[in-house]
């Protein structure tokens, strides 16, 4: 049976292997051929994976970072159309001001 499950990366080492531990108590292998864009995970990382039972215990498969809830504003960090504008403007008159300074044309 295959179940989509949130959970933090408990362990995660060197040889590419690890452990997650899922919010419904359970402890998930995972292996790095089983993450998505094949990254390597963090100790502490919030991710979202669906599971797999085997032999050996659960599985955690096809394990993707989780979507921060909370995300910046980004509306607040982005220059306005005009404020680029100026900038350039400001930009070409300081060039031409040492251009000319330099070529005293």
């Amino acid at each position: 049976m295959v179940k989509k499950v949130q959970g933090t990366v408990a362990q995660f080492g060197t040889k590419g292997y690890g452990f997650i531990m899922g919010d419904d108590g359970e402890k998930y292998f995972v292996h790095q051929k089983n993450i998505f864009n094949k990254s390597r995970l963090k100790v502490n990382t919030r991710v979202v994976f669906n599971t797999q039972n085997s032999e050996k215990g659960w599985v955690a498969m096809d394990v993707n970072l989780e979507k921060s809830i909370k995300t910046p504003n980004l509306k607040s960090k982005t220059l306005s159309y005009n404020t680029i504008k100026s900038m350039f403007v400001i930009l070409f008159i300081i060039q031409a001001i040492i251009v000319y300074k330099i070529f005293g044309w």
